[in-house]
């Protein structure tokens, strides 16, 4: 093998500049695709870690209103075998308004509750804090709070900032309960103590059910105003985690069910909900995955052919070399050689990138979540990359070294050919009499080029096209995840308000006003789920009152009589049924036989995930639950009416709104900004591939456009004619790319709404959609300029002495 060290060293002296640039170029590339794979799997597995660093809880049991005045003995469900830890919190009713004077509500969008231990101890076992700023509050000082980041970000606080509360007594919520107004001003209400906390930490939002935020107050807070004799509570809540976690939990209700007896209880298994929250990170996960395939492969067009073409340079004397007496096997170790110098430090890079680039994930929600956030050295993932890129440059050396070495001896692969034939399109131009210059340049966009001179075209004109297309699919993605944000008949809200439980006067005076188009109630928020043929599955259930206000059905129809049901497309999937099959419904006491007539969005709320449930009738639901109370009222106004004006008059009757937007939905929703950042990458990277492929183009036909300046041209018409090139090439992008990516664009959609369980409804912008065109051919002239300009300054005489 000496004769390939003598050759190596011989061609490393004058050469390695220029495998040092590409080694560089490969290893940018392979560090930020390797980055962007790595921070996908880190985003995905955030929510997993951090219920891990937090000690979530395994259930929650609620004893029912207001400190235990039903007497569920606590204590005894502390002391069941399969508990090893537990906290008692109290949810205080407490009257606020944020930093703009807007009232802070316990139910609803953008809800705020205040929690306060009530057994004395700070809150640091069960469902720890995740601090984003600031610190805990300290157990013994009563008027210290920690609010999460949506509590903030409603109340408009920062850590520092005080809030004031109306604290409502025990009292006062036992016995007038019906003057409460939330949406009184604090410093004028008298339904108990007014006090004020600091907000002295700012921790990570990680509720998954509801749209809203916690402010945890500290027990000496819960000490210093009364306890259970002073505080009114909306609720009791016994966090438990159990001995051997989720494996403990059906002995552990069993136990629960056993001492509650015929007391009513809430049991609240919060791993119900964190599928759906999951989802919503994986979407994330899912998008930079995307981007790291599509980084991927512009990468792999853009360097590959960079790489290959430098391979091939360097073997354009293989034929002398075969002559004086190397074997090809001598001149493919050569070239694996010169491969290698490349493939290791650009390997190098790609690990060192791939490091630093590692505190920018996880993104999104994930990234609140993330209990161990800065850099994180996943050291298979980097291995992984690192080998992948080495791998991959050696490959492109060696395959290209190996195709040349295939000549005979004497035989230089790198020879000149004849020019290429003129094609029928710049032979149309030029009989249609259009300007030399743009024939010249839609011939070099399109024609490879006799193979001394030829040009990486396909690539361009590849890129181009998935340029185009990926920007528009981005854009129809975009517009219809806004659309989806912006219309809530979209995931199953077709009223315009839902009150809470109300009184039957107030339903009454609903029905006869002319500003309600309709009306309906039953129950949807805080009834318990049914079992249909053997599945639990929560449902909402309402009878119209007034008008008609149907669920949101994507096939079939609404339900219409007292035998029929329709089903969240998840659950129907699940249960293996079709529109028109039977289910039974049974609560294990009564069960009732249905027909199933369509299939639909059904309202998510904190035990009805978004996709899933089913909607029918109260009167159908209380055939099975006959004890079921009404819950929820549903109202849609009449047309014409002043829509502000009546949203703001429900709000006040019901003390505010329930509805929420599903959680899925407001997640995905923080990151619809997503699509455009893969447009962007893949429209830099197709801006990198046009680039290199003017810049090549001049390179390798500069005795081509000597000889035009030869014949005539002028340096204004050698710069048009490479502007015709890069607007030839960006023209092909967009006849091409145009339907590719509203096709593309609409099937994605389609897929992500059908997963999500929404209404599936594309929106296609058109107005933005068009803007693309101009676009598309203004980057690709400004690309064009310094090649053009280079092109301008060819000098003939030098060129064709040359040749």
């Amino acid at each position: 093998m000496a004769a390939v060290r003598i050759r190596f060293r011989a061609e490393l002296r004058p050469r390695w500049r220029s495998w040092l640039t590409l080694a560089l170029m490969a290893g940018a590339a392979g560090g930020v695709v390797v980055a962007l794979a790595v921070g996908a799997h880190r985003t995905q597995t955030a929510p997993h870690r951090y219920y891990v660093a937090a000690h979530a809880a395994d259930a929650y049991v609620d004893p029912g209103f207001g400190f235990g005045e039903e007497s569920l003995n606590l204590r005894r469900i502390e002391r069941l075998p399969q508990v090893a830890e537990w906290e008692l919190t109290a949810q205080l009713v407490a009257v606020a308004r944020s930093r703009s004077r807007q009232p802070l509500l316990p139910l609803g969008a953008k809800s705020v509750s205040y929690l306060a231990p009530m057994d004395g101890r700070p809150k640091d076992r069960i469902d720890r804090p995740k601090l984003l700023r600031g610190r805990l509050p300290n157990p013994a000082v009563p008027d210290e709070a920690l609010g999460d980041s949506r509590a903030l970000q409603y109340a408009g606080l920062s850590v520092g900032d005080t809030l004031t509360l109306r604290l409502v007594s025990h009292y006062t919520l036992w016995h007038h309960a019906d003057a409460i107004r939330f949406y009184a001003d604090p410093a004028a209400a008298r339904w108990g103590p007014l006090v004020t906390v600091r907000v002295v930490g700012e921790s990570a939002n990680a509720r998954g059910d509801v749209d809203g935020g916690q402010f945890h107050l500290s027990p000496g807070f819960y000490r210093a105003h009364g306890g259970n004799a002073g505080l009114g509570s909306l609720v009791t809540e016994l966090a438990v985690r159990l001995k051997h976690g989720p494996a403990d939990l059906r002995a552990f209700a069993a136990g629960v069910s056993r001492i509650a007896g015929n007391l009513s209880y809430g049991f609240f298994d919060p791993t119900v909900g964190r599928p759906t929250f999951q989802r919503s990170i994986t979407w994330l996960a899912r998008a930079l995955e995307l981007l790291a395939v599509l980084g991927g492969v512009a990468a792999l067009l853009l360097f590959g052919q960079a790489l290959w073409r430098q391979a091939t340079i360097d073997s354009a004397g293989h034929g002398t070399l075969r002559s004086l007496g190397m074997t090809r096997g001598q001149l493919v170790a050569l070239g694996a050689a010169r491969a290698l110098t490349m493939a290791a430090p650009a390997a190098g890079l790609t690990v060192l990138l791939a490091a630093v680039l590692s505190p920018l994930a996880p993104i999104g929600r994930a990234r609140e979540l993330e209990p161990h956030p800065g850099f994180s050295l996943d050291g298979v993932a980097l291995a992984v990359g690192g080998a992948a890129v080495l791998l991959i440059v050696l490959a492109v050396g060696v395959l290209a070294t190996w195709r040349v070495a295939l000549a005979a001896p004497g035989e230089d692969r790198i020879r000149r050919e004849a020019p290429g034939k003129v094609t029928s399109v710049t032979a149309a131009l030029a009989r249609a009499g259009c300007a030399p210059a743009l024939v010249a340049g839609v011939r070099m966009a399109i024609q490879r080029g006799a193979r001394a001179a030829a040009v990486p075209v396909r690539a361009a004109l590849v890129a181009s096209v998935l340029a185009v297309g990926v920007a528009v699919a981005a854009l129809t993605f975009a517009a219809s995840v806004q659309h989806l944000l912006q219309t809530p008949r979209l995931y199953g809200q077709t009223w315009d308000f839902e009150g809470g439980p109300s009184p039957s006067r107030l339903v009454d005076r609903l029905k006869a006003d002319p500003a309600i188009g309709g009306l309906a109630v039953g129950a949807g928020w805080f009834n318990p789920p049914v079992h249909i043929d053997g599945r639990e599955v929560g449902v909402r259930a309402v009878d119209q009152l007034k008008g008609s206000i149907d669920p949101a059905v994507i096939e079939g129809r609404a339900p219409r009589s007292p035998d029929e049901i329709l089903l969240g497309t998840n659950t129907l999937g699940a249960l293996g049924k079709h529109i028109g099959d039977r289910v039974t419904m049974t609560d294990g006491t009564h069960a009732v036989s249905l027909r199933i007539v369509g299939r639909g969005v059904i309202p998510s709320s904190k035990s009805l995930k978004l996709g899933e449930g089913a909607a029918l009738s109260f009167q159908t639901l209380r055939r099975v639950q006959t004890e079921a109370q009404p819950d929820t009222v549903e109202v849609r106004l009449a047309p014409g009416v002043d829509r502000n004006r009546e949203l703001a008059r429900l709000d006040r009757l019901f003390e505010g709104s329930i509805a929420v937007r599903p959680q899925a939905v407001t997640d995905f929703g923080g990151v619809d900004q997503m699509p455009f950042y893969i447009a962007a990458l893949v429209g830099t990277a197709a801006a990198a591939v046009l680039a290199h492929a003017l810049l090549t183009s001049i390179r390798r036909r500069r005795r081509d456009l000597a000889v035009l300046k030869t014949l005539g041209f002028t340096p204004a018409q050698l710069s048009a004619t490479v502007a015709s090139q890069a607007t030839t090439v960006a023209m092909v992008g967009l006849l091409a790319g145009l339907p590719l990516g509203l096709g593309v664009g609409r099937y994605a959609y389609n897929l992500f709404a059908d997963n999500l369980g929404v209404v599936s409804d594309v929106v296609t912008p058109v107005g933005v959609i068009v803007l693309v065109v101009p676009a598309a051919i203004v980057v690709a002239n400004l690309v064009a300029a310094l090649p053009g300009w280079t092109a301008a300054r060819t000098r003939p005489a030098p060129v064709l002495r040359a040749e």
